[in-house]
C-alpha cells in the first residue's frame, strides 16, 4: 500500500467519524426540537476542526506506517486525477440540493446542512473510488 493510499484511508476515516458524529447529533436534535431552533453553527465548526485534527493524526500514522515508501508514483497521480474528476461530478450533482433549497426560500439550517452533507458524501465517495481503483486498477 502506497503512502498516498494510506493518506486516503486516513481522510476517509476522519470524514466518516466526524461527519457521522455530527449527523447523529443533528438527527437527535431534530427528533427533539424544530430545525430553526437548533444551534448548529458551533457544533458544525467543531466538527470541521475535529475532522482536520483526526485527519492530521491519521496522516501522521500513515506516514509512520509507510516508512521507506518513496512517495507517490504515476499510478497514484492517475488514480487521484480520475477520482478527483469523478468526485467533482458527484459534488456538482449533490450541490444542486442546497441550491434548490435556497431558491425555494428554505432556512439557512437546511441549506447549510445539505451542503455539508454534499461535501461529506463526496469525500466518502472519493475515498471509495480511490480504494476501489487501487484494488482493481480501474481508474489507473
Amino acid at each position: 500500500m502506497t503512502i498516498t493510499e494510506r493518506y486516503q484511508w486516513a481522510y476517509g476515516f476522519a470524514v466518516l467519524l466526524t461527519s457521522g458524529a455530527y449527523f447523529v447529533w443533528l438527527g437527535l436534535r431534530l427528533a427533539e426540537q424544530p430545525a430553526d431552533s437548533i444551534e448548529y453553527v458551533t457544533p458544525l465548526l467543531w466538527t470541521l476542526l475535529a475532522s482536520f485534527i483526526v485527519h492530521s493524526f491519521g496522516r501522521g500514522f500513515a506516514a509512520h506506517a509507510a516508512r521507506g515508501d518513496s512517495g507517490s508514483d504515476e499510478r497514484d497521480r492517475a488514480i487521484n486525477q480520475r477520482a478527483d474528476a469523478l468526485s467533482f461530478f458527484v459534488f456538482s450533482v449533490l450541490a444542486a440540493a442546497p441550491l434548490v433549497l435556497g431558491l425555494m426560500g428554505e432556512s439557512a439550517f437546511w441549506i447549510t446542512n445539505s451542503l455539508f452533507l454534499a461535501y461529506s458524501l463526496t469525500a466518502v465517495i472519493g475515498v471509495g473510488l480511490r480504494a476501489w481503483s487501487y484494488r482493481t486498477g480501474a481508474l489507473a
